[in-house]
């Protein structure tokens, strides 16, 4: 197949051959992955990565790794984290990693670790004692909250009634507070 492009490199508009190349590429740990690569050839015979999708190589190179390694691909995560009804940044907190590091890997812009991989796999597997673990969490979370809230207000009564018990005036109590190190 022939197609027009033009190349930004070149600052050119040519007829390309399209080009389908058998390599042999490593990524990470893996040597020799076989991965069929598309080309576009130009009049000289220099291959190019396609203009409209440059990284598509890269994506083949990533899908032979993940099926080398029997690695979940994007698209199986993706309907892992909707399955438990969780939006990205929910779904990476309960796993532990960063949000950001979730997009790249759904949008297939990373590859996962082993350590990850393991994680969505577990979850697949056990998505209700996930929720469930999930919602003890956010349960203890609303507890501690509730408890930091009430230290804090009981700090605040504490204070109040000192100052106000030895009526000391507003100058003083600055004196005081920064003595200890408490006015910011």
């Amino acid at each position: 197949m022939k197609k027009k492009f033009y190349n930004p490199e070149m600052n050119t508009v040519d007829i390309y051959e399209e080009v389908w190349i058998l390599e042999k590429i490593n990524i990470k740990d893996e040597k020799n992955l076989l991965v069929k690569n598309h080309y576009w050839r130009d009049k000289f015979g220099e291959l190019w990565a396609d203009f409209d999708n440059p990284m598509e190589n890269v994506y083949r190179g990533f899908e032979a790794y993940r099926t080398r390694k029997g690695f979940l691909s994007p698209e199986q995560i993706k309907k892992i984290r909707n399955s438990v009804n969780m939006s990205v940044r929910e779904f990476a907190d309960a796993l532990g990693i960063s949000s950001s590091t979730l997009t790249k890997i759904e949008n297939n812009h990373r590859i996962q670790t082993k350590y990850q991989d393991q994680l969505f796999k577990l979850v697949n597997l056990n998505k209700n004692k996930f929720l469930q673990e999930i919602e003890k969490i956010d349960e203890i979370n609303k507890t501690l909250e509730e408890i930091n809230t009430a230290i804090d207000e009981q700090k605040y009564i504490i204070e109040n009634n000192y100052y106000s018990k030895f009526n000391f005036d507003e100058d003083y109590k600055v004196k005081v507070d920064k003595s200890i190190g408490v006015v910011a």
